[in-house]
């Protein structure tokens, strides 16, 4: 018993001394007002758990209430300003290089990878830049509204084969991601959509976690699924790569043989590990953002009866 007081004295102490140090640093430094919580954990806990009560937007108020549309906090081990309002997203958009630099979590640039297109700056963001935008131009993407909707049928017939009910949001998830993976980058195997769906929830999940690399972490389970993603993607760059080379495909097929493309172009600037890390940040960026919107529509259209048959009449 004395030997477990002593190490809970021992990491209190240290723990609080952390804590002055954190304030003493603070002070030193013209940052907005805020509180950076706990060292290395700062506020995450509460934002997540706001986060999973989905009152994301109330832990934002009470911060703005307490301190104003500008306030520091630090999540997922990183120190962070927070900017909220009109003035505030002109701001942070319409910055160029010499004002402000993006700098995203460290949870993000691991998972995701340091040279996802949020952290590239100059000749290779925009090369970057250019081989995902000359694919998702919405003259691009008409080509493929066709296969969608086959997509969309064939993945509610095997989803509805065996069960009348489905959970949205699941659904929702795994459509939108087999929708991703075969419109996007090209990838058909059933399979290997399924492997990439579930090593995808769990880098997702590490996105949003305390950057805390030990055994049983969200962290490290994350990295851990990064690895295997990229065991797995980097078979189809070399086959991609041979496709564009033998004429067999070509750049404007997928978003993965555009990225190869430039590549091959500018093999000094653009690198294989460049490939990956956008292939993974645009994974992740889609993995909730459409099928939370998706899902809202569907529960929408079963609260209102008008708009719900007004939609069946127009189909």
């Amino acid at each position: 018993m004395s030997t477990l007081l002593l190490i809970a004295i021992t990491l209190g102490s240290a723990f609080f001394l952390l804590k002055l140090l954190f304030k003493k640093k603070d002070k030193a430094k013209n940052l907005p007002k805020g509180s950076l919580g706990y060292p290395l954990i700062g506020e995450t806990l509460s934002f997540l758990e706001a986060q999973k009560k989905d009152q994301g937007s109330e832990w934002i108020s009470q911060r703005v209430k307490k301190y104003g549309p500008v306030f520091k906090t630090s999540l997922m081990g990183a120190p962070t300003v927070v900017i909220i309002g009109q003035s505030g997203n002109k701001f942070i958009l319409g910055s160029d290089e010499a004002v402000l630099i993006a700098k995203q979590p460290k949870t993000l640039s691991t998972i995701a990878g340091k040279h996802n297109i949020f952290e590239l700056t100059g000749s290779r963001y925009q090369l970057i830049k250019g081989a995902l935008s000359s694919f998702m131009k919405p003259s691009s993407l008409q080509t493929n509204i066709k296969q969608i909707d086959q997509l969309i049928t064939d993945f509610f017939l095997k989803s509805t084969k065996e069960t009348n009910i489905i959970p949205t949001v699941i659904f929702m998830k795994r459509l939108t991601f087999n929708i991703a993976s075969v419109v996007l980058f090209g990838i058909q195997d059933d399979l290997l959509i399924e492997e990439f769906s579930h090593d995808f929830s769990i880098a997702f999940k590490a996105v949003w976690s305390i950057p805390v690399n030990l055994p049983g972490t969200a962290y490290w389970h994350g990295m851990r699924a990064r690895s295997r993603i990229i065991a797995r993607l980097m078979p189809i760059i070399r086959k991609k790569h041979a496709d564009l080379l033998e004429g067999r495909s070509h750049p404007g097929s997928d978003i993965l043989s555009s990225l190869i493309d430039v590549k091959t172009q500018n093999k000094d600037v653009i690198t294989d590990e460049m490939i990956v890390d956008n292939f993974v940040t645009l994974m992740i960026a889609s993995h909730d953002t459409s099928a939370i919107l998706m899902s809202l529509m569907v529960w929408k259209l079963s609260k209102d009866p008008e708009i719900h048959l007004k939609v069946f009449e127009g189909t």
